[in-house]
């Protein structure tokens, strides 16, 4: 692991550190649950990962860390946000996740259709408010990866630190 020792007390710390020197203990709880959320991600989204994709980028914009940090899974699936979008369009999408134009296109088409996104004034894409509802299947799916793979993170600097939870 790292090569500093933690004051008792100290909340944990977890780095690259940590995570090369308990590889072999977190990367397989890793691979299970990030197949099990593909699987799950690829369900909602119809079979279309691309689709996902342009979603998540979509999403990404709309609800930046800066408008959902501090709140919870309740307040988040509320809308309780305060600021604005940060503006994307099809370009910027392209642009970012190396999928061509014309199929960022279509798959921004599909997404509206489903009323998943629409275009706000100047035709910058955001995600609806029925997407939350629509896609919460896969923010739980998303959640169960992350408590996994945290649990595992927990786990190996506990077993590091020869800590043990109850």
């Amino acid at each position: 692991m790292g090569t500093t020792k933690q004051p008792a007390g100290a909340p944990m710390r977890f780095g690259y550190d940590e995570l090369t020197g308990s590889f072999g203990q977190i990367w397989p709880v890793h691979v299970e649950h990030f197949t099990e959320l593909l699987i799950a991600l690829r369900r909602e989204f119809g079979g279309d990962l691309d689709r996902m994709l342009v979603m998540g980028v979509i999403g990404l914009r709309t609800l930046p860390r800066r408008r959902v940090e501090g709140r919870s899974y309740t307040e988040f699936q509320a809308g309780q946000f305060a600021a604005q979008a940060m503006p994307i369009n099809v370009q910027s999408i392209a642009d970012t996740t190396g999928i061509p134009r014309e199929t960022v296109r279509r798959k921004v088409a599909e997404l509206e259709a489903a009323g998943l996104v629409e275009r706000e004034n100047g035709g910058h894409l955001v995600v609806t408010p029925r997407a939350r509802e629509v896609l919460a299947p896969a923010t739980q799916a998303t959640m169960r990866y992350l408590v996994a793979v945290g649990a595992a993170c927990v786990a190996a600097t506990d077993s590091a630190s020869g800590q043990v939870n109850t």
